[in-house]
């Protein structure tokens, strides 16, 4: 190879002679007059250093490859002229073929790096889609650690190339698969960038780690680690959102893969290149189950993307009622304002059809949401501070016969016997939480109230509390220490595990939650404050008897210690015969999910609970039984001598809680009679079924004589009673699965809630006297 130089004078009549040439001559062995023109400029400083990069590759490369032809030397000038500062080996990983780096010449540079872009032969291979080339050079054990001058791995090359080529180099580079680069991307992100859907599924399969978000935003400290999920269940992943960036919980479109990724340890908060939660991509892509399982896993519903939208402004402007409903029951702030300064009530979309527009402007109304300020501009009458339209409600519901005047009768009669009493004379605190298989979510939406209100938690506002089915084994979740909260996305968690297959339902899911939830090992003795009447149905006998499972002596307890026996004794001459029958364990031997699980077994929903059914057989609202408790407590405790216990059990506030009041609807066809024509055997079947579901109304009944009953019972203590069931559109079942249901069911209790808020004031401030 030769540099040659224009003629000095330059000959005027011919232009060739002006320029510097670059000349390759073939070796005088194959050819003496057969030459290439290489390169040509007027400027020496150009070709001269032109000449320099090519003179110390192009002679070996054709040495190597014995390859001398005008378009495969056209190709080798065109890649110098693009990366001068590339050493043969980076040529040859290039242009190939893959055995060249067979040669040891050729070898011996296997891990140069380009001094001006920090890249390696193997990048260059990688960035080229070369898979032989780089199963070459991974096979000759080549450098894959090493970092080009942007901090960018082999794999951020990678991630832009096939699955192949990244499966190649997983199997020897793993420690560099999540490594930032300067711009703060890992191979992952690059991929997502790239929209390489397959390049993700094999980074994630390969070990990437999902909880490294863009820019170094994580939020998580733990690694998630998704690639065995990916390989065993082969889930579903939205292609088209890989491109946004995030992790495998933006890309999910089930309920299953959001669990599945989450038990991975997958961030549940991280965000994409939009600064979006998997929350906000479920919210826009209208997946309700996905944005449940999402809450019910403690996602964050609060975060605001890049223009400050959070999942609820969103929501509103995708117009999806039972996705705004979710995010309402499950604590969404609904004064946020985005980056524009709009509340979620400001964006509702005026542009719909009129019908959607009141009633997403009446969901936000009727619990609470706040008009716009004075000085908001664009403010339309859903959302103006001088507007008045609030949306239209839903149809009312139909309710039985009000009683509000003998009700507030009882109230007055009750607050002017309480006036009679000192303060220390009446110390003790009751709550009551009623029966009703998941509805017990009414119960926990009824308590979010209460306890905002209060601002404390719940549970350290009451001395005693009392549940029945679910709320029993809501009232001992409060009592081990779990937050409303957690018992809210628990009972969304349940649902899905426990309710499955045909009634009855497997127990060992429900089990298997109650043991996580309240503990293996604790018993009732272990939980000192508040005290705890747990519900439940001795059904080894007949009649059946009511059993409570308490952390505290019984009244028959204290009296028998008192006496020194704990058996009934019959006097000389009584004809009296006892039944033997085992004894419960005590509070120091009763263990706290076995009385969860005895409570809620409920016939034809679960098995029995060895002999124990649920406690709504008997006492489905558990406040006549709570106050029976504290009757015959205070009367043990004062017969004993222990006057100061007995004063906690006189009682200054009820509180009881209902899972919800269906709607009213007539019923036909009640009668039972020996029919005497076809027409007459139809009719016995509906009355039939109709006394049957009569019976069954009434043996688990918590409402209507049950509240009334309790109502002038605490009256006549002085004890004023506060009772919490909200009025649902529906007849919600006791294993109702579907979400929009469960949601309805509750934004229509957080309404009731905010609609007796003044009630709900007065309660708190009773409680905190």
């Amino acid at each position: 190879m030769i540099l040659y130089a224009p003629k000095i004078p330059p000959d005027t009549k011919n232009t060739k002679e002006r320029f510097f040439e670059i000349i390759l001559h073939k070796p005088f062995t194959e050819s003496l007059h057969h030459v290439y023109s290489l390169f040509r400029s007027e400027n020496q400083e150009e070709a001269e250093e032109r000449f320099i990069t090519y003179k110390e590759r192009i002679p070996l490369y054709i040495k190597i490859t014995k390859e001398c032809t005008v378009p495969s030397l056209q190709k080798l000038c065109d890649v110098l002229s693009e990366h001068r500062s590339w050493t043969i080996a980076h040529l040859v990983a290039h242009l190939g073929p893959h055995d060249l780096f067979n040669d040891p010449e050729i070898q011996s540079h296997i891990d140069d790096t380009d001094p001006l872009s920090g890249t390696t032969p193997v990048m260059v291979a990688v960035k080229s889609c070369n898979l032989r080339m780089v199963q070459s050079l991974v096979s000759l054990n080549c450098s894959l650690d090493v970092l080009d001058r942007d901090g960018n791995t082999v794999f951020h090359y990678a991630a832009a190339s096939n699955k192949e080529i990244i499966n190649v180099l997983a199997g020897k580079a793993a420690s560099s698969l999540n490594v930032y680069n300067k711009q703060g991307y890992t191979p992952l992100h690059m991929a997502c960038l790239a929209n390489a859907p397959d390049c993700v599924r094999s980074l994630l399969l390969a070990g990437a780690d999902v909880n490294l978000s863009a820019a170094k935003r994580s939020t998580s400290t733990l690694p998630g680690i998704v690639g065995e999920l990916l390989q065993d269940n082969q889930p579903k992943l939205y292609q088209q959102d890989m491109k946004h960036g995030g992790t495998p919980l933006h890309w999910a479109i089930s309920r299953e893969v959001i669990e599945a990724l989450v038990d991975k340890n997958c961030d549940i908060n991280a965000l994409n290149f939009d600064g979006r939660t998997a929350l906000h991509i479920m919210v826009l892509r209208g997946r309700l189950e996905c944005v449940i399982a999402l809450l019910s896993r403690g996602a964050e519903n609060s975060i605001g993307d890049k223009d400050g939208n959070t999942p609820l402004h969103l929501a509103v402007k995708q117009t999806n009622i039972p996705i705004v409903q979710a995010l309402v029951v499950f604590g969404a702030n609904l004064e946020l304002r985005n980056n524009e300064g709009y509340t979620a009530r400001h964006c509702v979309p005026i542009e719909m059809s009129s019908s959607i527009y009141d009633k997403i402007l009446f969901v936000l109304h009727a619990v609470g949401a706040k008009r716009c300020s004075g000085d908001m501009s664009g403010c339309r009458p859903g959302c103006s501070s001088r507007g008045e339209y609030n949306g239209v409600p839903p149809p009312p519901v139909a309710r039985a016969p009000a009683r509000k005047v003998i009700n507030d009768m009882l109230t007055v009669a009750g607050i002017e016997k309480a006036s009679g009493f000192t303060d220390d004379q009446k110390v003790g605190r009751l709550l009551c939480l009623d029966g009703g298989g998941i509805r017990g979510l009414v119960l926990v939406q009824v308590l979010l109230t209460l306890e905002e209100a209060l601002g404390k938690p719940i549970i350290s506002c009451f001395d005693w509390v009392a549940g029945t089915s679910t709320g029993g084994i809501l009232a001992l979740a409060l009592a081990c220490g779990k937050s409303l909260r957690d018992c809210q996305r628990l009972y969304f968690r349940l649902k899905e595990l426990a309710f499955v297959g045909m009634r009855p339902y497997p127990s060992e899911a429900l089990e298997n939650i109650l043991k996580d939830c309240l503990g293996t090992e604790t018993v009732m003795a272990d939980i000192k404050h508040p005290k705890l009447m747990i519900l439940a149905v001795l059904a080894d006998r007949k009649p059946v008897d009511l059993h409570i499972f308490r952390n505290y002596q019984s009244a028959q307890e204290i009296l028998d210690a008192y006496n020194g026996t704990a058996s009934p004794r019959a006097e000389a001459g009584d004809q009296v015969s006892v039944v033997s029958l085992p004894a419960p364990p005590p509070p120091s031997e009763q263990l706290v999910w076995q009385a969860a699980r005895a409570s809620g077994a409920a016939p034809s929903y679960f098995r029995a609970s060895g002999r124990y059914l649920d406690g709504g057989l008997i006492g489905n609202n558990p406040t006549l039984d709570a106050l029976t408790e504290l009757t015959e407590l205070r009367l043990a405790l004062n017969g004993v001598g222990e006057f100061q216990e007995a004063k906690k059990t006189n009682l200054k506030v009820v509180v009881s809680c209902g899972t919800g009041l269906i709607p009213v609807k007539k019923l036909k066809d009640i009668d039972v009679f020996k029919p005497e024509s076809i027409w007459d055997t139809a009719r016995l079947a509906l009355g039939v079924s109709a006394i049957g579901g009569l019976l069954v109304d009434q043996a688990t009944q918590s409402d209507g004589r049950v509240v009334e009953r309790a109502r002038a019972w605490c009256s006549s203590l002085g004890a004023p009673y506060f009772r919490f069931s909200p009025h649902m559109s529906a007849d919600v079942a006791m294993d109702e699965r579907a979400d929009d249901r469960l949601v309805t069911m509750l934004w229509e209790a957080h309404a009731y809630m905010r609609e007796h808020r003044d009630e709900v004031n007065d309660l708190a401030a009773l409680l905190r006297d």
